[in-house]
């Protein structure tokens, strides 16, 4: 049994419905919703409840309700700025403040003493007393009682120019329109009887319009039968996307990359150390994907320290080896330019030549690079996302290598494997992480992919010992600096913004390095961040790797990619407010020596529970993957990944984490449809996976 066919009206664009014009029609294309059907998959975020009056003794802070009372009071205040104050009364014992930051005398007259207002916003706690600030209101005429809403009100997803009231008017006309016409059931029969599942139609409709006596916490957390419904399907057409994906990337070719790797075994012999097993094994694994004829699609990775730099070189020099160039791109320039000093170290005594592509280059700089790549004199191109601007061209492209993947987009992934195709022949892509993922959500997220990991530690990693300290104890760690500085020893001291913030509390770098050099004269202290220019980060880098520099604050610019084996301790400020694995990725700045480290937490007292959670890992634990799926549990599965903002692996209502027990049977079911119902995919996939920029599922999940 096919599909229904899907209604005409759906299928229009939604220029189509009532005051949908061009200009409206764009900014809803920026949120992928293209035909009228888009809209019914728009889903709310959240709920607001208008369909009751809160009594002002009622109110706790942080409550979004809707409250009504009689003007008391109208005043116009100037403290830090002028502002509006309304104080509200409704005879039930307690007052209520509207604070307006924005108004005109207009609104002053308006909001008279003695009228009654009805108020729709979030309490929020001043001093001892609650206020609004700029709620929605609207005066009540004496004897009147405006009806209430008799649904919970959803608040949905927008972009600029887009108001909640625009979109409720446009999805409620879209669902009136499914009302008389039916929305296509694309789950086949049997998947909806054996899930027990609702109709689609009944399901949006409650969602969209939730009766307050179904709105109970199953609703608010996700757990209610209607959700469930929706978040099988929509995790379904991730999981035929990601399918499709890899069946297309099969479909196309590759450069088949069969000599022998000789250019490598020359490097080993070059080098003081021998590749781990887990690396051999790694490297077999990528070899035998480059000797097919299909492109490579492969996501290394490895927890930090493991080695993922010498797996790059290897696979780069198996294209070399077979006359094809590589491309390596990095996601901050500090990290660019320390590939670039690795890869010529190990790759110019083989007669190579490596070639460096920043966005602070002069134009005159970087043409002498560009022009060797389009010769073919240069080999491999490292750089950063100025290796896919039109001015970069390559003579034969044949391998592509993204180092910590999750901070580019798809697109920019896709613009520079699209440099190397040539006819009909598309470049191998290999991308690594330093950032652990859990099984489970790397089967969803990166199912294109395969999936490699170097589970084992270089010999001669020497333990580090974490410890969290509060603020207010800083002098002791000042002191612990001058012992280690005067023992020989570098360290780092960490802070998370360059300019000055009351409101996060936390040490700016420039501030801390001044501190430093007040209470440290004998110490030769040395600043770098984002701000700096490129030449001036090499320059400072350069001095404390050579020991010129005993101290070296940054903020976190030297996440990744920096490595002195003389440094030993690091002091990383307000690490409360980073997560798991970006505080372990800067811990494993140290510990690189013989000399055993230490990584010193301060915080900012008191914790919270989550971030206490969180400092109490890293104490117990070394575990790239065991903090992965804490860091997992804590703060959920879009900053794991880096997905708030690549924009990637974008769920309308499933939530990886939480609904990640469904994942066995949503296999089953799409090898069910491939089997059963092909037809159907297609369909699926557009209506879960249409992106903003209106690209097809399938180019999405391309990586």
């Amino acid at each position: 049994m096919t599909a229904p066919a899907a209604s005409h009206l759906l299928d229009q664009a939604v220029t189509s419905l009532s005051g949908v014009g061009e200009t409206q029609a764009s900014k809803l294309a920026r949120l992928g919703i293209l035909q009228v059907s888009d809209l019914l998959f728009h889903l709310p975020l959240r709920y607001q409840d208008r369909t009751r009056i809160y009594p002002l003794a009622s109110l706790r802070a942080g409550q979004e309700v809707m409250v009504e009372g009689e003007i008391e009071a109208t005043e116009v205040v100037v403290r830090a700025r002028r502002m509006l104050l309304c104080h509200l009364n409704d005879g039930s014992g307690a007052n209520l403040t509207l604070r307006f930051f924005h108004f005109n005398q207009g609104m002053r007259n308006s909001l008279s003493e003695g009228l009654w207002l009805r108020c729709f916003g979030e309490v929020r706690q001043a001093g001892f007393k609650l206020e609004m600030v700029h709620p929605e209101y609207r005066l009540i005429q004496t004897g009147q009682h405006p009806e209430l809403e008799n649904t919970l009100t959803p608040t949905y997803p927008t972009t600029e120019g887009l108001h909640q009231a625009s979109l409720r008017r446009m999805i409620q006309h879209a669902l009136s329109l499914a009302q008389s016409t039916n929305i296509p059931e694309l789950l086949p029969d049997f998947v909806i009887q054996q899930q027990n599942f609702l109709p689609l139609q009944a399901c949006l409709n409650l969602l969209h319009k939730p009766p307050t006596e179904k709105a109970s916490r199953q609703l608010l957390d996700g757990q209610h039968p209607v959700q469930k419904r929706l978040i099988f399907e929509e995790l379904l057409a991730h999981q035929l996307g990601v399918q499709q994906a890899r069946s297309d990337l099969r479909k196309v070719q590759a450069p088949l990359m069969q000599a022998d790797n000789h250019l490598f075994k020359q490097l080993l012999k070059l080098l003081p150390f021998k590749p781990t097993a887990a690396q051999q094994r790694v490297i077999q694994e990528i070899e035998a994907d480059l000797r097919q004829g299909h492109p490579m699609n492969r996501l290394v990775q490895g927890d930090v320290g493991s080695g993922k730099t010498l797996v790059a070189v290897a696979t780069a020099l198996h294209a070399i080896a077979n006359g094809y160039q590589v491309a390596l791109m990095a996601p901050t320039e500090l990290l660019a330019e320390q590939h670039y000093r690795n890869l010529s170290q190990w790759l110019e005594p083989l007669g190579l030549d490596v070639v460096y592509i920043s966005g602070t280059q002069t134009p005159k700089q970087r043409r002498r690079q560009v022009e060797n790549l389009l010769l073919g004199i240069g080999h491999i191109a490292v750089g950063t996302h100025a290796l896919f601007q039109r001015t970069v061209e390559f003579l034969q492209l044949g391998l592509v290598i993204i180092d910590e993947q999750h901070r580019f987009g798809v697109h920019q992934r896709l613009a520079l494997r699209e440099k190397g195709r040539q006819g009909e022949f598309y470049p191998h892509q290999l991308v690594m992480t330093a950032t652990p993922i859990p099984r489970t959500l790397a089967m969803t997220a990166y199912g294109d992919m395969d999936y490699s990991v170097i589970d084992e530690l270089p010999p001669g990693r020497t333990p580090i010992t974490t410890v969290a300290i509060s603020n207010n104890r800083r002098d002791e760690i000042i002191e612990r600096i001058a012992q280690a500085c005067q023992e020989g020893r570098q360290i780092y001291w960490v802070c998370t913004l360059i300019d000055e913030s009351e409101v996060l509390q936390c040490q700016a770098a420039e501030d801390t390095a001044v501190l430093l050099r007040e209470r440290l004269p004998k110490v030769n202290i040395g600043l770098v961040h984002g701000r700096l220019h490129s030449s001036e980060k090499e320059r400072i880098m350069q001095a404390f790797k050579a020991n010129e520099l005993q101290l070296l604050v940054a903020t976190t610019v030297i996440e990744v990619g920096v490595d002195v084996p003389n440094a030993s301790l690091m002091v990383i400020e307000n690490a409360e407010r980073l997560g798991l694995s970006q505080l372990h990725q800067l811990r494993g700045r140290v510990g690189r020596g013989n000399t055993a480290s230490s990584c010193v937490l301060l915080y900012q007292a008191p914790l919270g529970k989550t971030a206490k959670k969180r400092l109490d890992a890293l104490r117990h634990s070394t575990d790239g993957f065991e903090l992965s799926n804490i860091d997992l549990e804590l703060r959920g599965p879009g900053e794991v990944l880096g997905t708030r903002q690549t924009g990637e692996v974008k769920m309308r209502i499933a939530d990886l984490l939480r609904d990640q027990h469904l994942l066995p049977e949503v296999q089953k079911a799409a090898q069910y449809l491939v089997e059963r119902h092909p037809d159907r995919i297609p369909a699926l996939t557009r209506r879960w996976l249409q992106q903003p920029n209106g690209d097809t599922a399938t180019r999405f999940f391309q990586s």
